[in-house]
């Protein structure tokens, strides 16, 4: 593959992950407010809180090499938001317990495109390299801690 080309598929790939990653936020955001007790709701922001360095970081990354920064979402993300909306009208799925089910499956997925995405880190330059393994530390850490929410 020629300069060219690692170029584009890099930016291609960093855009989709920035793209997915406001997604993240938010989902998280909207989980803050659909969910009670005031410890989950403040355990979504939190987790919105410590997300949104690390957009910026790929939107830094996405500068450095000449794109812009990715400031919306995706349709697949906005579309499973509206479906989510749409179904607690007619469930219960605002039960905190449906909520963190629905975030672990959005932080599942969302590792997942940086696992396919972003397999052979090494073909990337140190500060991209840093930023996205900072940010599967991140999910990672959140899939823990929202599963320790889910019953088995």
């Amino acid at each position: 593959m020629n300069t060219t080309d690692l170029h584009k598929n890099l930016s291609s790939q960093l855009e989709q992950l920035a793209s997915h990653v406001n997604d993240s936020l938010k989902g998280f955001e909207k989980a803050a407010g659909s969910v009670s007790p005031e410890a989950d709701t403040q355990r979504f922001l939190a987790m919105k809180t410590t997300r949104e360095p690390l957009l910026d970081a790929l939107n830094e990354r996405l500068q450095c090499i000449g794109e812009n920064a990715e400031t919306s979402g995706s349709v697949k993300g906005a579309t499973h938001r509206a479906l989510i909306s749409v179904k607690d009208l007619f469930t219960d799925s605002n039960s905190s317990e449906a909520i963190y089910e629905e975030a672990v499956r959005g932080e599942t997925k969302l590792l997942e495109y940086i696992y396919e995405a972003f397999s052979d880190l090494e073909t990337i330059d140190h500060a991209t390299r840093e930023a996205i393994v900072e940010l599967k530390g991140n999910v990672l850490r959140n899939i823990s801690e929202l599963k320790q929410h889910c019953s088995a």
